[in-house]
């Protein structure tokens, strides 16, 4: 028996005994093969080696009552142990009003990738960069001296080298609390985590003594058309060692704002997010506000029953730094184009052949590319 299958009759067996509860399970495996360019590029896969990989999510739905919900993500791939993404109680209709309260381990109510995270529901292969690709900006301070603060030195050193946090850290699960709801064609949320946008998967602990926020806001005008934006904030400064004064990591904050839109009609499918974020930063001089601004557009386009072609486009754009008296970017640019043909050879059974292209706009290996060709089932 497979360790998915283990961790999926365990949560099972402890499910409480109700007459009206029940339980529904569904799931998704994927199997690849990918090549990416022999290249120090931070997006470089298995530094170029052709590989095979695979990846199993679980999905289980415990009902227990019409209102009350339990509701966990499981993921294994060739690469990771198990883990929960998504682990949650979820209670429904509290009020006349429609709302509604989930707490654990969810996805944070920021942007709208949404089932897209997954490989049945992704047209391509990864996800846009803005979730992917690192930053030269760390979320914790160094040992040494500096204790206190990042060198500017280092901020620039890691340009283009992919070591620092991301923009929107991969799907953003981290453990919280969550109101919800709608009124109409207006959708709304607001959530209080552990971590923010851009640390949500660095730990389910939380590292400094602030919490993060996010609020959001959707309306669907007309059938087809939703637009949404959200606003997150918070300390995103992380102790990975014990420092004198750990108060003062709450005073760096990350806050971002983005907006969203998805659109579908006939045979096309749109989706959009952008996203500008700022983090106060202690750098050597002095705190500074590094700014950055991250997008993607993706679509779809079913050219015959069952075959569609998919691109997307997306990028970081970032600010500068005051570094020696000048001006400088804090991290180089990047623009990525993903591309691809997706065939259904059942409703179920998705074949998908995709080809990425990665420029980053500075350094001396700014050319990467990654070829993928990927069987999803879903059960």
């Amino acid at each position: 028996m497979t360790r998915t299958g283990i961790i999926a009759l365990l949560l099972y067996s402890m499910l409480p005994p109700a007459a009206s509860a029940q339980v529904l399970l569904s799931g998704e495996t994927a199997a690849q093969f990918y090549k990416s360019a022999v290249t120090q590029s931070p997006r470089a896969v298995n530094s170029g080696r052709p590989s095979f990989g695979w990846d199993t999510r679980l999905f289980i739905d415990g009902e227990v009552t019409d209102n009350v919900t339990a509701l966990a993500n499981i993921r294994a791939t060739n690469t990771d142990a198990i883990t929960f993404d998504y682990i949650a109680v979820r209670l429904t209709d509290l009020t006349p009003l429609g709302l509604n309260f989930q707490a654990g381990k969810f996805d944070l109510p920021f942007g709208n990738l949404g089932e897209r995270r997954f490989p049945r529901k992704n047209l391509l292969y990864g996800l846009p960069s803005i979730y992917e690709y690192r930053m030269a900006l760390p979320d914790h301070f160094s040992p040494g001296p500096d204790y206190r603060v990042i060198p500017e030195r280092e901020i620039l050193a890691g340009a283009g080298q992919g070591r620092g946090m991301r923009l929107l850290d991969l799907g953003m699960y981290h453990p919280g609390a969550m109101v919800f709801g709608s009124a109409g064609v207006l959708d709304y949320a607001f959530a209080v985590t552990t971590g923010t946008v851009s640390t949500s998967s660095y730990s389910s602990d939380n590292y400094n003594s602030d919490l993060g926020k996010v609020a959001r806001l959707a309306v669907t005008p007309l059938t087809g058309l939703t637009i949404g934006g959200a606003y997150a904030w918070g300390a995103y400064m992380q102790a990975v060692y014990p420092i004198p004064g750990n108060d003062n990591l709450d005073s760096y904050t990350e806050r971002a704002a983005e907006v969203d839109l998805e659109f579908s009609r006939g045979h096309a499918v749109l989706d959009g997010e952008a996203v500008y974020s700022t983090f106060g930063v202690p750098v050597t001089t002095g705190d500074q506000n590094l700014h950055v601004l991250g997008y993607y557009v993706e679509g779809k386009y079913t050219l015959i029953p069952r075959l569609y072609a998919a691109l997307r486009v997306s990028g970081l754009e970032f600010g500068n730094m005051r570094s020696g008296g000048i001006e400088q970017q804090w991290d180089y640019n990047v623009v990525e184009w993903e591309g691809g043909l997706g065939y259904f050879v059942d409703k179920d059974v998705l074949l998908k052949a995709v080809r990425r292209e990665t420029r980053i706009l500075g350094g001396s290996g700014p050319k990467d590319n990654l070829t993928v060709v990927q069987l999803v089932v879903a059960y």
